[in-house]
């Protein structure tokens, strides 16, 4: 029987004024569609598509697509809904205040939502739609990137940050407007509907929601391949593509979170199942078709040579000099075979990647004619230098530049990194102003580490040194095998075990506690099980915040494990979570590793992937006679950046990918009383006050995003005006920046802080003699005043507090964030 697919997509760049046009939506659109179209089992599914892009995504074609489209589904059928575009908020009816405590609904904005008359599509309403939809009973899946707790821009990387200057929308929304009868009011309550981490109020009916972020976070934008994207779109898209066949819910979003939280800063994307055995679901109810483990090479009279094999199999463009380079057999060449690369009778580049296919060139093929067809596996992959936008001061950058060029072997250019001079191309950006080094994404200007003081070749060469060690932990943590691997995605579980409870999540939160006045680390274990019928390679990477890469969880870096076998960590020892002391000395309350499951059929040298964290010496590991394999050599060159040539006795390596994300947490101190002061981090602290009940610390918010609200940045702090902009508190050591933003949590008494009893913070830098410090709310409401003292430091004094709002996301409780904006005179 045909089972048919129902997938509405909706993406919008373009609006109706005055909301701004962002930039890859239509991207992100493009490129789903193009996938399923590739993708789907033609066989099993009967794929319809219903693509809505700009002005064709108005309010009512979103409306009528669910009711006139999805609804459709039936039992056997699947339902998918995605959009991109902005996401935002409006305020709430009276009705809805028992689900809404800050009284605002959250919405996606529609191509003209904010015409005249026109209206975002609310929470509530998508509510009512999802609920039609699964009257039939259908697989239900649902993507949203977008955001909606706060303002936010897509990015012009060719500024700073570019601004979104659209606020919330403030009408009074009458309740008739609404897709729903006012009899139906009462039946959207907190019995039919729930609000989650994602920050969405959905029905409880059966669906799966992937979101972009937390809603209290922010969907950026990541430029990939030359193109503008949303960074959860083109991850998740990522991750689909290199899988051979439907991955689970659970894992999809494994991989797909730890790209995106290794990528992109202050983005954590969120999956929800009304049902959590749903999670182990293949995606689209495994509607993705299989691929055999080989490529087809033949002759197109269009195209030339070419594979069966293109973007929407995870086959990468080539960059620079680096592409995909294959081994070529007989057609005839049983499939078992294919891992004997001493028999290949040929090798194909690829040169340019289309939709389905690519077109490769042939070498070392005696006597080729067009009607040859051709087995091909892929034996190197394309590790192309990270680029690198160097923007600021003259003298500095000029530094950085000859560092760049002189930092290799034998005072070689860098392998890792390159300048870039576009945005687009960039992978990092180093900003060079105020007699710093700073290195931040291209899309915000939020440093990955702490600045590095000065203008010398010293300091440029350290800039240079942190780029290549970032740049090589990023390839570790992108690392993924292509389309056409036989292992299942799932055929070795990694579980972390907690207090003998067993965790499977993509990402666990593990917190500090407090025995006797100590804080104790928090304990974890970590178990393999191979649920294959075949002997599989193990081994686990901890990528660490610091961007170290340690293989050490394995003796010799790894364990062969027969089928239904386990294996423990470390012997089965315990594990500690840790924050390191010296970040917690500056304050830092969070840190995150990402372990990194690597499975494959041949044995392979995982410590060839080690380094130390970051500014300590890079050391290279030989490749050893012992492993032979592509796999092998790939880690190789992914730290040593050099090309080795095929052995002769070397075997092609069928292997997959999987992570886990662990935030180790110290819960946040409180607000002291009596004469002690509380470290927010190195060189700030915050006074003790006699009354105010609260936890504090420092958290950086960013203004880059596919939210329309205006709550996540002031609008002073948008502003696009000279001399105006977010202060960021220092850092004088360590690797770790602080924050922008200060934040206090668990708040119950904010009237206590007053003109006569003023919250103060000391910082231990001094302001300059042109700069003034202003702390304001997300109001632009002046909160106080700073000034210098006699000592060098600047006392920030906060002479009144706004009312706490409730977070939705729970754990903060009721909180309040403080901005600061740093005003610079001009002349």
């Amino acid at each position: 029987m045909t089972r048919n697919i129902y997938a509405l997509l909706v993406g919008i760049d373009e609006y109706v004024s005055p909301v701004p046009a962002l930039k890859g939506c239509v991207n992100d659109i493009t490129a789903i569609a193009e996938y399923l179209s590739g993708r789907v089992a033609s066989d099993r599914y009967k794929l319809h598509l219903r693509t809505l892009l700009n002005q064709d995504a108005t309010r009512q074609a979103i409306i009528d697509g669910f009711r006139q489209h999805l609804c459709q589904a039936s039992s056997e059928d699947v339902a998918f809904f995605y959009y991109a575009g902005h996401g935002s908020q409006e305020q709430s009816p009276q009705e809805f205040w028992a689900l809404e405590p800050d009284r605002l609904d959250e919405t996606v904005v529609c191509y003209d939502s904010r015409s005249l008359g026109g209206w975002d599509l609310a929470d509530k309403e998508l509510a009512k739609l999802i609920t039609q939809v699964a009257e039939k009973n259908p697989h239900i899946a649902i993507i949203l990137d977008c955001c909606h707790s706060g303002s936010g821009t897509r990015g012009d990387l060719e500024t700073e940050i570019a601004v979104r200057k659209a606020a919330i929308d403030r009408r009074q929304r009458p309740l008739d407007s609404f897709i729903f009868s006012l009899a139906e009011v009462g039946q959207l309550s907190s019995r039919s509907l729930e609000k989650n981490s994602t920050g969405w109020t959905l029905p409880r009916g059966q669906h799966i929601l992937l979101a972009a972020c937390r809603d209290i976070e922010e969907a950026k934008e990541y430029n990939a391949d030359g193109q503008s994207r949303g960074a959860f779109s083109y991850f998740l898209l990522d991750t689909l593509k290199k899988a051979n066949g439907s991955l689970s819910y659970r894992d999809l979003f494994k991989r797909t979170n730890a790209l995106v939280r290794a990528k992109v800063t202050a983005q954590s994307p969120q999956i929800e199942a009304t049902v959590m055995g749903d999670l182990e679901q293949a995606f689209l109810g495994g509607a993705i078709a299989s691929r055999i483990s080989y490529f087809t090479v033949s002759y197109d009279k269009d195209q030339s040579w070419v594979i069966d094999g293109g973007t929407i199999h995870g086959i990468p463009q080539p960059a620079t000099d680096e592409t995909t380079i294959l081994a070529l057999f007989p057609f005839d060449t049983p499939s078992e075979q294919l891992r004997q690369l001493s028999a290949a009778i040929g090798e194909a580049q690829v040169i340019k990647v289309l939709p389905q296919l690519s077109k490769v060139q042939i070498s070392g093929v005696d006597d080729l004619n067009l009607d040859m067809t051709f087995k091909a596996v892929i034996t190197s992959l394309p590790l192309p230098p990270k680029g690198v936008l160097i923007v600021g001061e003259e003298l500095g950058i000029n530094l950085a530049r000859k560092a760049l060029q002189t930092v290799g072997p034998q005072n070689q250019h860098s392998l890792y990194v390159r300048e870039v001079v576009t945005p687009e191309t960039a992978e990092f950006k180093l900003i060079v102003r105020d007699g710093e080094y700073l290195i931040t994404r291209p899309a915000d200007d939020r440093p990955l580490v702490a600045p590095i003081r000065g203008y010398n070749s010293a300091t440029a060469w350290q800039a240079i040194q942190r780029l290549e060690h970032i740049a090589r932990w990023t390839n570790i943590a992108e690392l993924s095998s292509p389309a056409t691997s036989r292992i299942r995605p799932d055929a070795v579980q990694m579980i972390i075990y907690r207090e003998e409870q067993e965790f499977l999540n993509a990402e666990i939160r593990l917190e500090y506690r407090q025995v006797n006045g100590r804080w104790q680390k928090p304990p974890f274990k970590i178990k393999l099980q191979n649920t294959s019928t075949r002997p599989l390679y193990c081994a686990v990477l901890d990528l660490t915040q610091q961007y170290k890469v340690d293989s050490g969880l394995f003796e010799a870096g790894g364990v062969w494990l027969q089928p239904k076998q386990e294996a423990w960590a470390l012997g089965g020892q315990t594990i500690y979570a840790e924050i390191p002391y010296e970040l917690l000395t500056q304050g830092v309350s969070e840190y995150t590793d990402i372990y990194k499951l690597i499975v494959s059929t041949s044995e392979f040298d995982a410590r060839l992937l080690e380094q130390d964290k970051l500014d300590l010496r890079h050391t290279i590991r030989a490749l050893g006679g012992r492993q032979k394999g592509t796999l092998n050599r790939l880690m190789h060159q992914i730290q040593t950046r050099k090309l080795t040539t095929i052995l002769d006795d070397e075997e092609y390596d069928d292997w997959v990918t999987s992570q886990i994300v662990i935030t180790t947490v110290r819960p946040q101190p409180s607000i002291p009383r009596g004469d002690e002061n509380l470290i927010l981090a190195t060189g700030v602290r915050l006074r003790s006050h006699p009354s105010l009940k609260a936890n504090a610390r420092l958290i950086t918010v960013t203004q880059s995003t596919r939210d329309l609200g205006s709550s996540i940045l002031p609008p002073m702090l948008q502003s696009t005006r000279l001399g105006i902009q977010s202060f960021q508190f220092p850092v004088t050591r360590g690797l770790e920046q602080t924050g922008n933003v200060l934040e206090l949590t668990q708040v119950d008494n904010s009237s206590v802080v007053t003109p006569a009893q003023p919250l103060k913070l000391i910082v231990d830098t001094p302001l300059r003699p042109q700069e003034k410090l202003l702390p304001i709310s997300y109001d632009d409401l002046p909160l106080g005043y700073a000034r210098s003292t006699l000592d060098g430091k600047t006392e920030i004094v906060l002479e009144r507090l706004t009312e706490p709002v409730s977070e939705s996301s729970g754990y903060l409780g009721r909180s309040i964030r403080i901005f600061f904006a740093l005003i610079r005179e001009t002349q």
